[in-house]
């Protein structure tokens, strides 16, 4: 409002930085988004802004991550890191550094070096007393390491990093909806779906009294759909859906907000779209459906390089092989799975697989 009516400073470019990223989310408006974004980037270099220059790529950035390949988002958090610290701008730049973190998760990338970052900026949280941030990525650190083996209880965010206890009960309220997201992955990995549907139900209790939930570029709602199918497949009776988007889950219709994440960033999310389809038509019974999109989903995800999911995938194509009776085919897949699982780096899931299936 200042600078419509006094006009553009240098404070401009991190006021419409803002704007592009309220604009941006699952019910938000991407176009605006990405418009007021440039503006900012525009601005920035015009006025030479240097001093906001983390501020302003830091919020664009986060906002462009809907609809930008996500390994894209990870060059440019770093940037905005680094800019940040050579700027003095430390708290941008630890935000920065924790973002940069989730998307090396959200890629796949290999959990041995996600340990090695975690551990590399948590100090530098400490150092520089950026508690909130050391608290968003000492939890995806513990998740991690829960991932890799290298604690008791791989269900628990208990173990080197943290307890979890004690986390629930010191963090602040913007830190529960990620730790109850990352639970309820871990609990829906390790095949404890009611688990993980509770954690989901936890999130959203905590989500009414805070301003923006925790989207993640799509990401919080691909878990939640396959977690709310996986219980459904454990009680096929309440199961009542039409591919066309009539199911409702968690209050709003899962399919038509993935079909409008892929049509935004395809690269990222066709993948996720054709598992989802793959779960629904094995739950309605159509069997040739559901293999072939069993099959595009990881064959899509083995594009981009998301190793995770494309184990997800394997693993899911094995439970519906097993379910009818194809032991021979079912295990191709678990075996894939494995592997997949085993590049990753979450050797505990490899030891949660090996033990569960019949290979």
């Amino acid at each position: 409002e200042l600078t419509l009516s006094h006009g553009v400073c240098k404070e401009s470019c991190s006021a419409f930085a803002l704007i592009s990223f309220i604009f941006c989310g699952l019910h938000g408006d991407w176009t605006g988004s990405s418009r007021t974004g440039e503006l900012a980037l525009l601005l920035l270099e015009r006025l030479q802004a240097r001093e906001y220059e983390s501020n302003v790529r830091n919020f664009v950035s986060t906002a462009q991550s809907w609809t930008d390949p996500m390994r894209l988002t990870i060059k440019k958090k770093l940037t905005s890191y680094e800019i940040g610290m050579q700027t003095g701008a430390i708290g941008d730049a630890m935000y920065s550094a924790g973002v940069y973190c989730y998307f090396l998760f959200f890629c796949g990338a290999e959990l041995p070096i996600l340990e090695k970052d975690c551990r590399r900026f948590i100090k530098q949280m400490s150092e520089y007393k950026q508690i909130l941030e050391k608290y968003r990525v000492t939890v995806l650190l513990q998740t991690a390491l829960n991932l890799m083996g290298k604690s008791n209880n791989p269900l628990e965010l208990t173990g080197e990093a943290m307890i979890q206890s004690q986390f629930i009960e010191e963090c602040p309220k913007q830190m529960k909806c990620g730790f109850y997201i990352l639970s309820s992955w871990l609990a829906y990995l390790f095949g404890e779906y009611e688990l993980a549907s509770s954690a989901v139900s936890s999130r959203m209790e905590v989500e009414k009294n805070t301003n923006k939930k925790i989207e993640w570029c799509g990401m919080t709602l691909f878990y939640d759909c396959l977690i709310y199918l996986a219980v459904e497949k454990r009680d096929q009776k309440r199961f009542a859906s039409d591919i066309s988007g009539k199911t409702k889950m968690c209050g709003f219709y899962p399919r038509a907000l993935m079909k409008k994440l892929v049509d935004y960033a395809p690269l990222n999310n066709q993948h996720r779209l054709l598992l989802i389809e793959a779960e629904v038509a094995s739950l309605e019974g159509e069997h040739d459906i559901a293999i072939e999109k069993y099959d595009s989903a990881i064959a899509a995800a083995e594009v981009i390089g998301f190793l995770h999911e494309q184990a997800i995938g394997n693993e899911r194509a094995g439970d519906f092989f097993l379910a009818h009776g194809s032991i021979k085919r079912a295990t191709r897949y678990y075996g894939h799975a494995i592997d997949l699982y085993r590049r990753w780096g979450a050797q505990a899931k490899v030891d949660h697989l090996c033990k569960q299936v019949p290979i």
